[in-house]
């Protein structure tokens, strides 16, 4: 896939992927695959460019939120590639969200289970990210089920 389609369906830009991919939280721009939609807008909704041009000298809040940011992207590969894979019964619910602590991630599909990561934050006053994980993946399924069909009705 394209560095300017991940771009465009992912809305990051070319040059935040290539920071990304600087920092090793993305593939080089030739290597691209579908799923690096989803994990761009996972890295720029958490900011995790923000230590790219810190390679020195980082504090302990860059470090922590570094590593959290290197969780998150495995989390959700780890569960893209799982459902992707062929014979595979791993599906991607809808409801599938990422909640990212300063130093943590988890992965909640029901509203219980982010109403407890919630009241966490709140009896710990830490500050928390919930990003739709499963609804950013629905959305590129249809747009990779349109760009197929696009192609189906050209080729006809």
């Amino acid at each position: 896939m394209s560095q300017r389609t991940v771009s465009e369906w992912s809305g990051v830009s070319a040059g935040t992927l290539k920071n990304l991919a600087r920092i090793g939280l993305l593939p080089d721009a030739n290597q691209l695959r579908p799923h690096d939609v989803v994990l761009a807008r996972v890295a720029s909704a958490l900011g995790a460019t923000r230590s790219t041009n810190r390679d020195t000298q980082q504090g302990e809040r860059t470090t922590t939120a570094f590593r959290r940011d290197w969780d998150a992207i495995r989390v959700v590969m780890e569960l893209l590639l799982a459902a992707d894979a062929s014979g595979s019964d791993v599906e991607v619910h809808p409801r599938t969200r990422l909640v990212a602590f300063p130093d943590t991630v988890a992965l909640v599909q029901q509203d219980y289970e982010l109403l407890q990561l919630s009241e966490q934050a709140l009896n710990n006053q830490a500050p928390y990210h919930v990003l739709p994980i499963g609804a950013w993946h629905a959305e590129l399924q249809q747009r990779l089920a349109g760009t197929f069909e696009g192609e189906a009705d050209i080729a006809a």
